[in-house]
């Protein structure tokens, strides 16, 4: 005997058997499925199809105890011609009633009984019992009915249910909505839809109370659910919000302090702007700027952020999530403000990245840092200088700029005092450049003068201010007595004198043009060969070289000019 001969013996006894006590209970549908379910095994092990087959009769399954739904007699559709004869209890909705034929809703078989059916009330509800036949000579399906029952409705099943599990667990508000659901949906039926999502709600939050700690975490995992039970996601954001504030309250007395020692505050690593990150991402309004806020709701939301976000309507959560955004953001922000101001910049950006309606603020921001600057203007290299007293321009700070190069300048003094009538000649140049100081510049040429009489330099420069020679001695052209009033005579800037302002080294300037373009270098190496001496001036900006110049020197010819620039 084959595997599959012998299997076929034990499903035919095993059929047998069902027939027997089929015969003593009456219930003749369990024989018809049972044994249909036999042999259509018996045809997948010969085929060797069990698998698929024991998929499709997975869901056909027909329950003797009580009856089936209308859904689940059409989920048999594609098996009725094999259950012709095959007794069914069906409970469901009628569409149609014509004294003994009536029309199931969402189902096109026809229900024929022998003799009219009476139905008492309003109910749509119906248990039917009969039998699927066939016509004799259309050969069409139909419901042979043999007997009506009319039941409660949906919605007074589902109260009655409902009070059965008025102290009950989740789970079983979760199964109430598991048939009402699907049931509203089949039959279009909007409260039952309803009733099923406040069922779910209600078992959501007998699952939220039986928690036993509420954490951020747990009341996330909760969040994830609100969509797969089809709740509004109002819901998930107010459980949201309040997972957020919880971790938010932890987290301010967690969070470990910034290091503001250190020049560069990476942010990206900083707890708090990962939380608000985070947060930015899952409450929708925390990204959009609000022009105005009702103090009273601020003050509400301040008070009892919670409750508060609970309350309101959406348009007002979208409000209140950026009211949390941005007390996260100025948290965050306060911790990686340096207190000396050197950061203000940064700190400034952030502001007008974070929270663009406090631009105000970002700009008192960035006036602190020019005053850090300013008060250590004397460490800054030339083009730093610069640099900063455009800035102070540029943000009408005019009486910040001459304080800044008030402070460099004294502190360029003591350097280029000690270099003698050179250092005097490129302290006054550089003092009528940066500060246009005619008269405090003469009276470093006129110190100069007084150390070398016959230097054509300073003779030159005295020239260009104004200055003449009266009796042996240079006076200012302001108290010339000859001309009391006369102006500075006007000069045309050459290509030159304009590199030499703007500090940018060129082929062809003499050591005192470079001098007064860039100052003293920061060292100096010179190489003498026959006829030439070689000079580097080496340029710094703190340990990087800004410009490497070299000099050339020909004493024999008296000349000495820049040849090349790196």
């Amino acid at each position: 005997m084959t595997r599959n001969q012998s299997r076929l013996s034990v499903f035919k006894v095993q059929s047998a058997e069902c027939k027997v006590q089929s015969a003593k209970c009456g219930e003749r549908v369990c024989v018809r499925v049972f044994h249909f379910a036999l042999c259509t095994l018996h045809s997948a092990l010969c085929t060797g199809l069990l698998p698929l087959v024991l998929l499709l009769l997975a869901p056909t399954t027909v329950s003797a105890a009580g009856a089936q739904s209308l859904q689940s007699f059409l989920d048999l559709k594609p098996q009725w011609p094999d259950l012709v004869g095959s007794s069914f209890r069906i409970e469901g909705h009628y569409a149609i009633l014509v004294r003994d034929s009536l029309r199931m809703k969402n189902c096109d078989l026809p229900f024929k009984a022998s003799q009219p059916i009476k139905l008492v009330g309003n109910s749509k509800v119906l248990e039917v019992s009969g039998r699927l036949a066939k016509e004799a000579t259309s050969g069409k399906l139909y419901f042979e009915v043999e007997q009506v029952r009319q039941l409660p409705t949906d919605v007074q099943t589902l109260a009655e249910r409902e009070r059965a599990i008025t102290r009950g667990t989740s789970k079983q508000w979760y199964e109430l909505a598991e048939w009402a659901g699907p049931r509203g949906k089949f039959y279009n039926d909007e409260e039952l839809i309803e009733r099923a999502k406040l069922a779910n709600r209600k078992g959501l939050n007998l699952e939220r109370q039986e928690l036993k700690e509420l954490t951020p975490a747990a009341l996330r995992t909760l969040t994830l659910r609100i969509p797969e039970l089809g709740l509004d996601d109002s819901l998930r954001l107010d459980w949201l919000h309040e997972s957020y504030w919880l971790e938010w309250e932890a987290l301010k007395k967690s969070a470990p302090q910034v290091d503001l020692t250190v020049e560069d505050i990476d942010l990206t690593k900083d707890p708090v702007f990962q939380f608000l990150n985070r947060l930015d991402k899952d409450l929708p309004g925390a990204k959009a700027r609000v022009a105005d806020v009702l103090p009273l709701l601020a003050n509400e939301y301040r008070r009892n952020s919670v409750l508060t976000y609970h309350n309101a309507s959406d348009a007002k959560r979208r409000t209140l999530e950026r009211l949390f955004h941005t007390e996260i953001a100025t948290a965050a922000i306060a911790r990686a403000t340096k207190p000396d101001g050197s950061n203000g910049s940064e700190i400034a950006n952030r502001i007008d990245e974070l929270i663009a309606e406090q631009h105000e603020l970002a700009e008192k921001y960035r006036d602190a840092e020019l005053q850090f600057m300013a008060k250590n203007s004397a460490a800054l290299t030339r083009n730093q200088l610069g640099d900063l007293v455009q800035r102070c321009r540029d943000r009408k700070q005019e009486s910040l700029a001459k304080e800044s190069i008030a402070r460099w300048l004294a502190r360029r003094e003591q350097s280029l005092r000690k270099d003698g009538v050179t250092g005097l000649i490129q302290l006054s140049d550089e003092r009528l450049a940066l500060l246009q100081d005619q008269p405090g510049a003469g009276a470093l040429l006129l110190e100069a003068l007084q150390l070398a009489p016959k230097n054509e330099d300073i003779l030159e420069r005295l020239k260009k201010l104004g200055y003449q020679e009266v009796n042996g001695q240079w006076v200012a052209p302001q108290v010339n007595p000859a001309a009391p009033n006369t102006r500075l005579p006007v000069t045309i800037e050459t290509e030159l004198e304009r590199f030499i302002r703007l500090g940018v080294p060129k082929i062809g300037m003499t050591p005192a043009q470079l001098l007064k373009c860039l100052g003293s270098p920061q060292s100096l190496t010179r190489v003498a060969t026959s006829g030439r001496v070689t000079e580097t001036w080496t340029y710094r900006d703190g340990t990087t070289v800004r410009y490497s110049v070299t000099v050339e020197r020909r004493p024999s010819r008296g000349t000495a000019e820049v040849v090349s620039v790196q």
